[in-house]
């Protein structure tokens, strides 16, 4: 006898109707985001004057990317239940490291250099949290100021050329009108997916973000994990920094000052919560598209450039109490299941 349930049959229609219920459910849960985002497009698509042009909509796209790109790596640190406040100084001190390089080093030498740079930083970000457990806030602000001094002495106060045809290319060019940033960040953010979905490896990360306790009594190497993500977190903050280096055409020591803040934001309004143990890779997309849509619109507008740190905060804000509100819910559900 077949075990098939009728779905045409009324039993079938109840079952079948709640589960896609539930499936709707949780895709808006997910992906949250979306819907404010699409709300914001149109409405800048309607009321701002030249945003629905080739020239602003590529540039929304290079501009989500270099964002997007840190925030695969923040995405991670954060599932792990962390915070990495030098993505901002890791992209400043990367692009003078490249525009250095440039000189001496060939466009090759000069990304690999900053991509190495990054890598370094990383890894002192993650033997400090990983292995000597300094608080990951603590550590990440310390490391913060030193780079970002690094940086200031690179530079020597000024302003270091990177005029270089092949860096430029890579950083503005287009395939089949998509700039090539975004298909490199879309690649970036798939690789980052199936590492945290796909991988022992990405299991292990959000078992950490979930319990470090419970983590290290299943066996993982907590320590391992966690130095391994700040590394990873190090190169993505690196790769937008070769990215920014090549859109500007040069380098100053100042450049990422606030990034860390973008970053954190895309994340947490992409839907990863503070709380660790799970990341939303899609949502960061969403997130930062969103993010570079308001900042077209603005200075398209020609608003002040100290308004778009005013809306970044108050994303910022919406997120976090969006996210401690769904934490508080589900633990409320929780209780009230038991």
């Amino acid at each position: 006898m077949s075990n098939v349930v009728d779905v045409s049959s009324p039993t079938g229609q109840r079952s079948a109707k709640p589960a896609l219920a539930r499936g709707w459910a949780r895709l808006l849960e997910d992906y949250t985001v979306f819907l404010p985002f699409l709300v914001i497009l149109i409405a800048c698509m309607m009321f701002v004057p030249r945003f629905a042009t080739a020239t602003t909509v590529s540039g929304v796209f290079v501009n989500a990317s270099i964002v997007a790109i840190a925030g695969a790596g923040m995405t991670l640190v954060i599932a792990l239940r962390g915070l990495d406040l030098s993505v901002g100084s890791i992209q400043g001190l990367v692009t003078c490291v490249v525009a250095t390089g440039l000189t001496s080093a060939g466009v090759a030498g000069g990304v690999v250099g900053g991509i190495i740079v990054g890598a370094i930083v990383g890894a002192v970000n993650g033997v400090l949290v990983g292995y000597l457990r300094v608080p990951a806030f603590v550590a990440t602000l310390g490391t913060m100021g030193i780079i970002r001094g690094a940086a200031l002495l690179l530079a020597d106060g000024g302003t270091i050329s990177a005029d270089n045809a092949a860096l430029e290319a890579l950083a503005t060019s287009r395939i089949l009108f998509i700039p090539t940033p975004f298909l490199f960040a879309v690649a970036v953010l798939l690789a980052a997916y199936v590492l945290l979905h796909r991988t022992p490896f990405g299991r292990h990360v959000c078992a950490v973000g979930g319990s470090p306790e419970a983590a290290a009594d299943s066996g993982i190497r907590v320590q391992r994990v966690t130095f391994v993500v700040f590394v990873l977190s190090g190169v993505a903050a690196a790769l937008a920094g070769v990215l920014l280096c090549g859109q500007l055409g040069s380098a100053t020591g100042s450049l990422g000052i606030g990034f860390e803040l973008q970053v954190i934001a895309v994340v947490v309004l992409g839907g990863t919560s503070l709380a660790g143990g799970a990341g939303n890779l899609v949502g960061t997309m969403i997130a930062s598209l969103l993010l570079a849509v308001i900042s077209s619109a603005l200075n398209l507008l020609n608003v002040p450039s100290y308004y778009q740190y005013l809306a970044t905060g108050v994303l910022l804000i919406a997120a976090l109490a969006f996210d401690s509100g769904h934490r508080y819910l589900a633990e409320k559900h929780a209780l009230e299941a038991r």
